[in-house]
């Protein structure tokens, strides 16, 4: 199961464990299912912590910070498997309810059919165009956090 570890200062690690099992191929889907379930359900976890203030968004690592630990996998099994959590990762991050990703766009979708009819098209432009904005500057602190941290 990949879960943070709280270190004493208060410092989360995502630890990532990979293990060969002589399994059939129906328990590898199995076990495969219920990883990803993990997975999922410890994004989640992550997430909350990040808005509930129990993860600094300074523990937040992007695509440089990835590329940094893809580098250090050792092996095509530790590869694939980082391959596998980070599709994981983005397809979960999308389903958020943030405007410009898909889950924000659901969100709307429900907005309409609560209300029953549709937002403004300038309205759901001004949130759309607000939720790109903070996302870019989100991407650009994140990437600025991972230099710092690689030199």
């Amino acid at each position: 199961m990949v879960k943070p570890t709280e270190y004493s200062d208060g410092v989360y690690i995502l630890g990532i464990q990979v293990a060969l099992i002589d399994a059939t191929f129906s328990e590898k889907i199995y076990y495969a299912f219920w990883e990803t379930i993990n997975f999922v359900e410890s994004m989640f976890e992550s997430i909350i912590m990040l808005f509930t203030g129990n993860v600094k968004i300074e523990q937040m690592t992007g695509p440089i910070g990835i590329s940094e630990i893809v580098v250090k996998s050792s092996g095509i099994y530790d590869f694939v498997y980082l391959l596998c959590l980070i599709s994981l990762s983005l397809g979960v991050t999308n389903l958020l309810p943030i405007p410009a990703l898909d889950g924000g766009r659901i969100f709307l979708l429900i907005i309409e059919g609560i209300r029953g009819k549709a937002l403004k098209e300038e309205i759901e432009l001004g949130i759309q165009s607000v939720g790109f904005l903070l996302l870019i500057l989100l991407s650009l602190y994140v990437s600025y956090k991972d230099i710092l941290r690689i030199f």
